[in-house]
This record gives structure tokens, C-alpha cells and sequence, in this order.
């Protein structure tokens, strides 16, 4: 065989370089996908060499084509795979340009020489200036090793999007080899062109673009009708997509990105409101305006926050000042949290004789009108927009067997618009909770109270049956049984009263005033909405945690036990409250029969005058008034059983106090001192062992 003139296969080269199909001696292999030479040609195995390093050219083009093509036609499209496709395809143009240089060259030397490939004073044995396979491999080895990493960029970013892309364009481009970091980064800055535009589009307008599944903020398909809720889309209508932030974004500008799109969507859907957008218009410019790129993020950063500052501010004007979050929260905490003392004691004596009835015969329109005539006589002065707000609750569906009107009755307040961001129905319903215990701690102490008239009544009664024996000389029998029981049942209640003053002395003075002014105070110092609802939030878990509803599920009864019985430190306070409720039986029913007996004695007196009158004795007259014992010893033993019942629940709530997960961050000690005298009294000896015990498990000396 003739050997091949090198002219040729510097053309077939070239032509392979270009990714064409081939020239005579080297064509492209659709079986192998490469190039392959033709077995009839005479070509040394260095030439051979030669032209398998070029035709690689051809097969990086091939594959960068393909990978483009693929990339480009994502469904849906990728604007991070756009942009890199676009970078690539300008890299490669560069690359043809200098294809076509070299082809000039070579048709040139080629007819300069009259297509010979001897003569010459070449080390080579060519002619100066010609063409050889070995000068080309000179001059295509950067632009090998720049297709060869952009195919690498290419296959790096398959199967990947958005920030996904650019962290496996960022891992590429902190190679050590200069010339990966010369192809790489002009790559990485153009397909973060995009992403910024996606940043800037979310923070200055607050929405997203379709298929914006590869941006760093997602939104979520809230379904209705928390798609309605200001709460539920606040907190969970936009999140950070972690797997689509680039390495590049700090968690710390990823969370400001967030808030501030989230911000101005909050301002547009639920408030109405356009006028954020003057208030950002020197730092909107600075984000449109873009200057810098990802290995600088400064003015990322700056214009970021200016911009969260400005539309948190607006924000925080709009739901303080407009919508008055402060006005709303103190009629939250005159009505829910009972801190109007006017307004609970007139609603207490309106709507006593209704809660006093079974919960199934319990009219929600009567207390109503009860609850409106308390706000009218105790809150002239206030908003009647606050006032309308305060409504009467009534659990849905059906009641316990048993229920009073006590057990079921709440009260509500309604909130709405950008209000409801803060009151979310979650923080409304840990109210109802906390008035739900500060109720039944009202209705108990309404029972005390009326416990102290009976035996007031009793009292008074037992003093007008020693009157009249006196006046009269007629004696009720056993009548000297009743003082040391009504002196016993007076301690017994004034034991329970003591508990419960103390009880409510702790929860207003060591717990709702203290966290409720540090809400107050810190209010105005918070920079977002969501330092707001951190506030708000952290009160409200003080609240419960102080009064013991810490961990208890959040629909409750009054009296409901919650918890794994007397083992549950809520369950010990529900179940000392309920024992109090009882002691109410024995009193009244005390109290009645020495009024039994007054009345007793009085028909006694009006039968004798009868008979003196008429001149003959009946023998009803002979039956004198008395007391029965054996009722004495019952009403006794109701007692007893009522008061032991309140001292081991009482007992039980002060022991496991301190070791409950409240003890860890309230100081319970002078919470449980006020029982070291009350508890002391005739009968209250286990008490104050008690509540010495659990004043010493909680670090008193």
C-alpha cells in the first residue's frame, strides 16, 4: 500500500473535529460511536495515535450536543438548565471559530504547495506554516480539555435542577486544575443568572414563577379551608427547600429570603395592601440592578435585608397599629383570662341560676343576653368592635351525662383578617384551655361563697332556736349536737377557701401579670411578625405552664381528669377542685335541717297557743321539736368523706408538683409555703406533711 499524504488527514482531522461523518480515511462508527480509521489506508500507528486524540474532539461535540439537547428540553423547563446550555453552546461556537481558522490554514498551505507533502525545511520534513497532525494536536489541546470539562458540567447536572444544578457546578468548579476552574466558573455564573432573577422576582413581588419547583422557596397546597387561614399560610404556605439551595446561601439569607417574599405575599393576599411597594424602592433597585455574583454575595445579602426590614416594618404597622393586635390582646386578657374583676363578678351572679341547670337544657341565646349585659354595664368605654368579638361557646355535639351548665360553658373571641396570623386557632384554643381552669376556679369559688351564706343561715338559724327557747321555754331536742359540727364544717371550708385563694393569688400575680407584661413590653421592640408570634407563642406556653395545663390535651372538660389519674399533677388540681365542689352537699344540707328545726319549733309554739286557745291539749303538743342524731351523723360523714377526698388530692397535687416538668422553670417555693400554715389546722396534719415534703423537694430550707 502507498502511504497516505498528511494533508489528507490533517482534512479528515479537521472534518472530525467539526463532528462530521468523516473524510475519506476517518469516519464516525454509529455501532462504536467513535471515529475509526479505514482498514484499506496505510497509515503509521503514531498517525493513527495522532488521529484518535483529535477525532475526540468530535465525539466531545457529539456528546455535548446531545447532553444540550436533552438539558434543553426538560418538561417542565429549567431555566438553571436553559442558562448552562446557552454558556455551553457560546463555549462551543468559540471552539468552531477556531476549527475554521485552522481549516483556512490548512486549505492554504495545501495550495500554496500544490498539494505535495515533501520538500521542505521543516524539522518535520514540511514546509514552514503547513498543517501537520502533530501542529494540530497542538493547537486543539486546551480546547480538548475545555470541551472535555464542559461535558463534564453537562453530565454533572442530569437528573438534577434548580440549586441542585449549581451546588454540582460549584463541587466541579473547586477542582485544583486551573483550566476546570477557567470553564467552570463563567458556567456557574451564567446559570446563576436565573436563579437571582427567581430571588429577585420573590423578594420584591412575593410570588413565584410557574414550575418553580427548583428554587429554593416552595410553596405548599394548603387544602381548604386552611388555604383561607392568615395562620396556617403564614406558617405553612411557603418553606425553604433545602434540597434546592445552592451551597453559595447561607441558612441565615435563605431564612431572610423566605420571610421577606413571604411578607409581601402576606401583605397582597390577606391584607390588600400595594403601598409596601414605595417603601422598598431604593433597595429594590439595588436587587434588580443585580452587580455581583456567586462568589460574592454581599450585595445579595444587603439588599435582602434592607428589603425584609422595610416590608416587615410595613407589616408590623399594618397588624399593630391599623388592625390593633396590642387593643385586641388586652380585651383577650380583660374576658378570656378573666382579669376584669368587675366583669366576671356581674357575669358570674347573671348567669349563675343558668349554669346551674343541666348542660342539655342549657340556653346558649339566654347567655348571650347575660354575657352582653355584663360587657355593657363593665365596659362602657370600650371599642365596640372589640366588644362584638366576645361571644359565648358551647360545645358542639353531644355532652356528658351529668354536665352543669359550669361544665360547658366558655367564652370566645372571634378574630379575623391579619389578625388571625397571631391568634391563630391554635392560640385561640389554648385560651379557651386556660379559661376553661380560671373558670372552674370561679365556679368554686362561687360554691364557697354560697357555702359561707349557709352557714351564715345556719348560724343565724341555730341562734333563733336558743332565742326562743328562752323566750319560751321550749327546747329542741339535740339542738347542742349542731355548734361543734358547724364549727367543724366552717374549718373544712375555710381550709378549701385558703387553697383556692392561694391558687388564684399564684395564678394572677405569679403568673398571667408577670408574662403578660413582659408580652407588653416586648411588642414594640419586635422586628417581623414572626418575632411577634414567637412572643405571643412563648406567653401563651408560659400561661399554660404555670397553671399546670402544660402536656393535657387541648380539648378539656372543667373537671376532666386528663393524664394517667392521680399520678398527673393537672389531674391532682382538677380532682381537689371537684372535691371542693362537693363540700357544698353536707353544708346545705346542714344548714337545712337546722332551718328544719326552726321551723319545727315554731309550729310547736302555734299549736300550743291553738290549744291554749281552745282550753284542751292535743296530743301533737306533746311532741316537742328535735334534730335527729342519726341525720347529724350522715350530714358528719358526707363531710368527712368530702374532706378526706379534698386532703388526698390536695396531698397528691403538692407532692408530685415539685417533680413535674413545671418545677423546672417556675419557682414553686412560694407557691407551696402558702400551705405550710393553711394545711396545719385541726385535721390538716397529712396535708402539712405534705406540703413541708414538696417544700423541700423544691429547694426550700
Amino acid at each position: 500500500m502507498t502511504a497516505v499524504p498528511e494533508h489528507l488527514l490533517v482534512q479528515d482531522a479537521l472534518a472530525a473535529c467539526s463532528a462530521l461523518q468523516g473524510g475519506r480515511l476517518l469516519r464516525w462508527s454509529e455501532s462504536s460511536s467513535r471515529y475509526v480509521c479505514s482498514g484499506a489506508a496505510d497509515i503509521p500507528t503514531a498517525q493513527q495515535q495522532l488521529l484518535g486524540r483529535t477525532a475526540e474532539l468530535g465525539w466531545l461535540l457529539r456528546t455535548i450536543e446531545k447532553l444540550s439537547a436533552e438539558l434543553a428540553g426538560l418538561q417542565p423547563p429549567s431555566v438553571v438548565h436553559e442558562a448552562l446550555v446557552a454558556a455551553a453552546r457560546r463555549e462551543v461556537g468559540s471552539y468552531y471559530r477556531l476549527v475554521a481558522i485552522l481549516e483556512a490554514q490548512a486549505q492554504q498551505a495545501t495550495s500554496g504547495s500544490g498539494g505535495s507533502s515533501t520538500g521542505g525545511s521543516g524539522s518535520t520534513g514540511q514546509p514552514d506554516g503547513v498543517l501537520t497532525l502533530r501542529r494540530l494536536q497542538v493547537w486543539l489541546a486546551e480546547p480538548l480539555g475545555r470541551l472535555r470539562v464542559l461535558a463534564s458540567c453537562l453530565e454533572a447536572v442530569r437528573g438534577v435542577r434548580g440549586g441542585q444544578a449549581l451546588n454540582a457546578l460549584l463541587a466541579l468548579s473547586k477542582h485544583g486544575d486551573p483550566l476546570v476552574r477557567k470553564v467552570v466558573a463563567p458556567a456557574l455564573e451564567e446559570a446563576c443568572v436565573p436563579y437571582f432573577k427567581q430571588i429577585s422576582l420573590w423578594v420584591l413581588n412575593g410570588t413565584l414563577e410557574a414550575g418553580s419547583s427548583e428554587f429554593l422557596v416552595a410553596r405548599e397546597a394548603l387544602p381548604p379551608p386552611l388555604c383561607e387561614d392568615p395562620a396556617a399560610c403564614w406558617r405553612g404556605g411557603y418553606r425553604l427547600n433545602p434540597a434546592m439551595q445552592p451551597r453559595f446561601v447561607s441558612d441565615q439569607l435563605a431564612g431572610d429570603i423566605l420571610t421577606t417574599g413571604k411578607t409581601i405575599a402576606f401583605l397582597r393576599e390577606f391584607c390588600g395592601d400595594t403601598r409596601w411597594a414605595a417603601a422598598i424602592g431604593a433597595p429594590a433597585q439595588a436587587l434588580a440592578a443585580g452587580g455581583g455574583n456567586y462568589r460574592q454575595l454581599r450585595w445579595l445579602e444587603s439588599a435582602v435585608i434592607d428589603v425584609k426590614r422595610a416590608v416587615s416594618a410595613h407589616l408590623l404597622d399594618i397588624v399593630m397599629s391599623q388592625q390593633g393586635l396590642p387593643r385586641h390582646l388586652a380585651a383577650i386578657k380583660r374576658y378570656l383570662l378573666l382579669g376584669q374583676g368587675d366583669f366576671v363578678r356581674v357575669l358570674l351572679d347573671a348567669a349563675r341560676p343558668e349554669l346551674d341547670r343541666g348542660a342539655k337544657e342549657v340556653s346558649q341565646y339566654t347567655l348571650q343576653g347575660h354575657l352582653d349585659a355584663a360587657l355593657r354595664s363593665c365596659a362602657a368605654g370600650e371599642d365596640p368592635e372589640v366588644l362584638r368579638r366576645v361571644d359565648v361557646r358551647l360545645p358542639p355535639g353531644k355532652v356528658l351525662e351529668g354536665d352543669r351548665g359550669w361544665d360547658v360553658f366558655s367564652l370566645q373571641y372571634h378574630v379575623d383578617g391579619p389578625l388571625g396570623a397571631v391568634l391563630s386557632p391554635e392560640a385561640m384554643q389554648a385560651y379557651l384551655r386556660i379559661f376553661r381552669l380560671l373558670w372552674t376556679i370561679k365556679h368554686v369559688e362561687t360554691v364557697l361563697e354560697q357555702c359561707w351564706d349557709h352557714i351564715n343561715s345556719a348560724q343565724r338559724a341555730l341562734g333563733t332556736l336558743r332565742a326562743q327557747e328562752k323566750l319560751h321555754g321550749v327546747e329542741v331536742e339535740h339542738v347542742e349536737l349542731v355548734p361543734p359540727v358547724l364549727r367543724a364544717f366552717h374549718a373544712r371550708r375555710a381550709e378549701m377557701a385558703s387553697f383556692v385563694t392561694s391558687l388564684q393569688y399564684y395564678i394572677a400575680f405569679e403568673v398571667l401579670e408577670p408574662n403578660w407584661a413582659k408580652l407588653t413590653a416586648a411588642l414594640p421592640g419586635a422586628a417581623d411578625l414572626d418575632a411577634v408570634i414567637t412572643l405571643h407563642e412563648g406567653t401563651l406556653q408560659a400561661l399554660a405552664a404555670g397553671i399546670f395545663l402544660d402536656g393535657l390535651p387541648q380539648m378539656l372538660t372543667p373537671l376532666g381528669l386528663g393524664g394517667a389519674g392521680a399520678a398527673d399533677v393537672q389531674a391532682g388540681l382538677r380532682k381537689t377542685l371537684r372535691a371542693v365542689l362537693d363540700v357544698q352537699g353536707p353544708i346545705k344540707r346542714l344548714a337545712a335541717t337546722v332551718e328544719q328545726a326552726v321551723a319545727e319549733q315554731a309550729m310547736y309554739l302555734q299549736r300550743a297557743r291553738d290549744s291554749e286557745v281552745a282550753g284542751e291539749w292535743n296530743a301533737e303538743v306533746y311532741n316537742s321539736p328535735a334534730i335527729p342524731p342519726e341525720v347529724l351523723q350522715e350530714i358528719s360523714s358526707g363531710m368527712g368523706r368530702v374532706y378526706a377526698l379534698f386532703d388526698r388530692h390536695l396531698r397528691t397535687f403538692l407532692t408530685l408538683l415539685p417533680a413535674s416538668r413545671q418545677s423546672e422553670t417556675l419557682d414553686l417555693r412560694f407557691f407551696l409555703s402558702r400551705f405550710e400554715a393553711t394545711q396545719a389546722g385541726p385535721g390538716g396534719g397529712d396535708a402539712g406533711g405534705a406540703v413541708a415534703a414538696a417544700a423541700a423537694a423544691a429547694g426550700m430550707e
